[in-house]
């Protein structure tokens, strides 16, 4: 007999991205031509996991306390205002009375919060029908369900049509939506949204809640700073969130384990934007309370070190050379992949940029299986494979769309 509360007894971490990646991790420790393409962190193309010069120099300037003490629930002031500049950019005045700033413990924290405090218990919240799998199971722990919208249409570009349908059902059934789109460099697929597909999905928000009816939008931006266009075509899609009328609101789940290669530290933050004050307020108390009850509070470590980026001149302009030349090292190796994809004749899911290629597989599994014993490691997810392209080298992109394709072949 299981001591477990009734809603935990099913509880089990079925996402086999860490399982497998610490496989492989292992494997390649006894083996160095392993080519792991598991998990989603950047490494340079010597295998060594890619840290930035600029943060690692920040990391030297802050003190013991900026370090170690505790940090307020919410985060500091100035983190907030640093990030608020960062994000918006050129707009930051425009926005910078509009929004509102909650440190979280990543991303994760930042999706955990906003599901919980803008979905109802048994609410369904729409996800892409290709998603990071953790989507579920933040779901399930704030005691709510997911349904998926079909994430492209049949010409390979972002299914608004899908996506307005499921909404427009789920607000008679619910009288709420919330909804999460994963752009730009999206996970697992790579895509990324065009200007005129953000414009579609900020007029079907003002329509939805043109009766005041709340709809939601959770814009899981993990990977905004990857976006291979660079940082003006990603802000002006931002800036498009001003025109939302008072019962729409956009949450941004920012990753500062991603934009600074942090994956440890866990920073992250979830950014409202908002024309109603009330909103803001709202968001301000809820998140705070659950932020409180969950983690107490996000590492000061991270707050700080972010802040530090940041704040000084030479340090964020060293930065942004840095992620200039790691967006351009992903573009090359996407490339790469691509182009030799196409010359075997392996079938991927539009992509555009980011740290994950996607592969439509009949048995994802048999072929995960076909490729470990090739001395291959990438990740199967449902009916697809994924390619890690941020964690391994140019060469080793060249090299495997002919053996996975092999694989598809030799597991259909």
């Amino acid at each position: 007999m299981t001591l477990l509360a009734k809603r935990s007894v099913i509880k089990e971490d079925k996402s086999n991205i860490i399982t497998l990646g610490a496989i492989a991790k292992e494997e390649k420790k006894k083996d160095n031509s392993i080519v792991n393409a598991t998990i989603g962190m950047l490494y340079d193309e010597e295998g060594k996991l890619f840290a930035f010069k600029s943060v690692d120099k920040a990391l030297g300037l802050l003190t013991t306390d900026e370090k170690y003490a505790y940090a307020s629930t919410p985060g500091s002031k100035e983190f907030h205002d640093a990030l608020k500049h960062w994000v918006f950019r050129e707009y930051y005045n425009e926005f910078k009375d509009k929004t509102a700033v909650m440190a979280t413990p990543g991303g994760t924290g930042a999706l955990s919060s906003t599901f919980a405090n803008y979905a109802n218990e048994g609410d369904k919240i729409l996800v892409p029908s290709y998603m990071w799998g953790n989507y579920k199971q933040v779901a399930y722990e704030n005691h709510q369900d997911f349904e998926a919208y079909s994430l492209f249409n049949k010409d390979g570009g972002f299914n608004i049509d899908d996506l307005k349908e499921r909404c427009i059902n789920l607000k008679k059934t619910q009288g709420r939506v919330l909804f999460v789109i994963n752009d730009p460099c999206h996970n697992p697929t790579g895509y990324t949204m065009k200007d005129s597909e953000w414009d579609m999905v900020i007029d079907m928000m003002n329509e939805l809640s043109s009766d005041g009816t709340p709809i939601v939008l959770l814009h899981d931006m993990a990977y905004l700073d990857f976006d291979s266009r660079g940082f003006d075509s990603t802000r002006r899609n931002i800036r498009k969130y001003q025109k939302l009328n008072d019962s729409a609101i956009v949450v941004m789940a920012f990753s500062g384990s991603k934009t600074f290669a942090l994956y440890g530290v866990r920073i992250g933050a979830q950014i409202i934007v908002s024309n109603n004050k009330e909103n803001i307020e709202d968001f301000n108390k809820a998140n705070k309370f659950s932020a409180r009850a969950k983690w107490s509070n996000t590492t000061n470590l991270g707050i700080n070190l972010v802040t530090k980026i940041l704040t000084d001149k030479e340090l964020v302009k060293s930065f942004e050379d840095e992620l200039a030349v790691s967006r351009k090292t992903l573009a090359t190796r996407a490339n790469t992949f691509i182009v030799e994809s196409k010359k075997v004749g392996l079938k991927t899911l539009p992509f555009v940029c980011g740290f994950f290629i996607t592969i439509p597989a009949n048995n994802p599994e048999k072929a995960y299986e076909y490729l470990v014993k090739k001395k291959i490691h990438i990740i199967p997810m449902g009916n697809v494979l994924r390619v890690t392209i941020s964690a391994i080298s140019i060469a080793e992109c060249k090299m495997l769309p002919k053996i996975i394709k092999e694989a598809i072949d030799a597991t259909n």
